[in-house]
C-alpha cells in the first residue's frame, strides 16, 4: 500500500502529546521530557524490533478509503526525529471475526493496538523541518506549537 501523507484523509483522531500516555509496551514509565528506552515493531507484522532512547511527542490514528494507519513521532537522544507508522489496510482484517463479535464491543472493530497483520516501518529524520509533509498535518501542527509555546503556562490572572 503505497500512501501520500499530504493528501486529506478521511479522518484523523486527535494527538497525544503526553510522553506518559505511551502504549505498553512502547515505552518504560518516565516523567514527561525525560528520555526512555523505546522499543519499536519493523517489518511485515512487526516480527523485528528496534530499540533506541528517546521520548513520544505526538501520535495520530488516519482512517482513510485504504485502510488505518498509526503514525507516533519520537525525538531521539540525540536530537533526530524518529516516525514510526503501523500501516493496516482493511483487507487486512478478518471479515468472520469481527462481524461476529460487532455486538460484543463495536468499538473494538477500529481498533489497531492488537492488530499484528499491519506493516510497521520506522523512518530517522535529521531535522524539525524534514517532518513537514511526511507526518499528518495534526502532529506537525502540535509539534510547531510545543516548540513556540511553553508546555505549562502560569497565568497571573
Amino acid at each position: 500500500m503505497t500512501t501520500d501523507h499530504n493528501a486529506p484523509t478521511d479522518t484523523e483522531s486527535s494527538v497525544v502529546v503526553d510522553v506518559a500516555k505511551a502504549e505498553p509496551g512502547e515505552a518504560t514509565e518516565a516523567a514527561p521530557g525525560e528520555f526512555q528506552e523505546i522499543l519499536l515493531e519493523v517489518g511485515p507484522g512487526g516480527g523485528r524490533k528496534q530499540r533506541f532512547q528517546g521520548q513520544l511527542l505526538g501520535q495520530a490514528r488516519s482512517y482513510t478509503t485504504d485502510g488505518v494507519e498509526l503514525t507516533q513521532v519520537y525525538l531521539s537522544r540525540k536530537d533526530k526525529y524518529v516516525v514510526h507508522r503501523r500501516i493496516s489496510e482493511w483487507s487486512d482484517f478478518a471479515a468472520m471475526s469481527w462481524i461476529t463479535d460487532w455486538r460484543k464491543n463495536w468499538r473494538d472493530i477500529f481498533d489497531i493496538n492488537e492488530q499484528v497483520w499491519a506493516d510497521y516501518t520506522v523512518e530517522v529524520v535529521e531535522s524539525f523541518a524534514d517532518l513537514a509533509g511526511r507526518i499528518p498535518t495534526k502532529i506537525y501542527r502540535s509539534l510547531v506549537d510545543m516548540t513556540q509555546h511553553p508546555q505549562t503556562e502560569d497565568l497571573d490572572i
